[in-house]
């Protein structure tokens, strides 16, 4: 198993749970969605502050097969590359 841990600016929880569920994921409550081939954690944490500046931010965790990894990744980065707000 690998694992991917991260903080991510910008994304709410639930955006992050229904992308997740696009690649197939079912939620299982508490922030936690499961796959065949991996299990993901969501959690809100406290906002990122610069100034005046207020961005939500979340804790993301993610174990998937080692075969599958690099493809989990790639299609995630491409749902979290979007414009607007």
């Amino acid at each position: 198993m690998a694992t991917i841990e991260r903080v991510i600016r910008g994304i709410p929880a639930w955006l992050m749970g229904e992308y997740l569920q696009e690649m197939g994921g079912v939620g299982v409550g508490d922030g936690r969605y499961t796959h065949p081939q991996w299990s993901a954690t969501v959690q809100q944490i406290e906002d990122y502050q610069i100034g005046s500046l207020v961005v939500g931010q979340i804790q993301f965790h993610v174990e998937a097969d080692e075969v599958i990894i690099a493809q989990f990744q790639k299609r995630l980065e491409r749902k979290l590359l979007r414009g607007g707000g």
